[in-house]
């Protein structure tokens, strides 16, 4: 069976927030016979003078650190899959890890995050988000939502297994991006023995002046259109004899997605991204930004997904539009 994802860059900076990352990005190398890229990249020390013998010691004693550690992720990986691959990298690590990911063709990139908040990651963003906007495909955040509630530096016990995505929560608004990451859905379940719940959000309804709502009609007939769609998407999965249904919520995208995760028991996020950059992104943010950090599960972000294999033709051809 030929599987979507053939070749997975795990980008880590080797901390302990990183561990749930990699036991992911195993897991999902090993359901999809993939070739796994183990990615570090030590970031440009600008304030050192590497004129000095000192700094030069230091750094070769960071470089022979990092490459031991390296090296020991690579020899757990070795213990279940066949092909893994050490790359340590110098540079700025978003564009590093962008362009390792263009060059060596990934499928995937799995990154950890540390759920950053406050006023720095508002305006500068969090590296996780940065990839998501600069990869050239697919990526797969992980939150350590563990050592956040522990704030432990022990070593935490995490199980491949419970790394394996058995849920997957799916919002569609009928946009491009939202159907691109339908289809990836449609075919990564190929890979997992998962359940699928489709989400569209319609938002909140709209008041008159005298606070009676607006084209109520107009409303029903809006929603029923939204049901058939959603309907006719939930096939695509069951034809396949996967588990799927859809729910409506009238909320904005990002409460609602947050929400029915909850209700759902869903441990992985699908959603499509525009991956805007520059300062209409950084005023405005975007759904999957805001998801991103507020979600205790992993976010699988699709931008631009091209399929490349005749099995993966988009799977909405076979669905009839229904126009909104």
């Amino acid at each position: 069976m030929k599987h979507i994802i053939n070749r997975i860059l795990f980008a880590t900076d080797i901390s302990q927030s990183a561990l749930p990352a990699f036991h992911t990005a195993l897991t999902w190398a090993n359901a999809c016979d993939a070739m796994l890229d183990i990615v570090h990249v030590m970031g440009v020390m600008h304030e050192v003078d590497l004129d000095s013998a000192v700094a030069n010691r230091y750094i070769k004693g960071q470089r022979e650190r990092l490459k031991s550690e390296l090296d020991q992720l690579a020899s757990q990986a070795n213990e279940t899959l066949s092909a893994v691959h050490v790359h340590m990298l110098e540079g700025l690590p978003v564009n590093m890890i962008a362009t390792f990911a263009q060059t060596s063709q990934a499928d995937l990139v799995i990154t950890g995050t540390h759920g950053w908040g406050g006023i720095n990651h508002v305006m500068l963003g969090s590296v996780a988000e940065r990839v998501i906007c600069q990869a050239p495909c697919p990526v797969l955040s992980v939150r350590d939502v563990e050592a956040e509630k522990t704030a432990s530096t022990d070593k935490l016990n995490f199980s491949a297994r419970d790394s394996a995505p058995r849920h997957i929560l799916l919002p569609i608004d009928f946009s491009d991006c939202s159907l691109d990451a339908y289809e990836y859905a449609v075919n990564l379940e190929k890979s997992f023995d998962t359940s699928v719940t489709l989400l569209h959000a319609l938002g909140p309804f709209s008041y008159s002046l005298d606070f009676t709502l607006s084209r109520p009609v107009e409303d029903r007939q809006h929603r029923e259109k939204v049901k058939s769609r959603l309907a006719d998407l939930t096939k695509a999965f069951t034809r396949e004899g996967f588990r799927a249904s859809y729910v409506i919520k009238n909320k904005p995208a990002s409460e609602a997605i947050i929400e029915t995760r909850t209700e759902s028991g869903a441990d992985l996020i699908i959603m499509g991204t525009h991956g805007h950059r520059g300062l209409r992104r950084l005023i405005m943010g975007n759904v999957a930004a805001a998801v991103l950090r507020q979600s205790p599960v992993p976010v699988l972000t699709v931008k631009s997904q091209k399929f490349k294999h005749e099995s993966e033709k988009p799977a909405r051809e076979s669905v009839q539009a229904t126009h909104l």
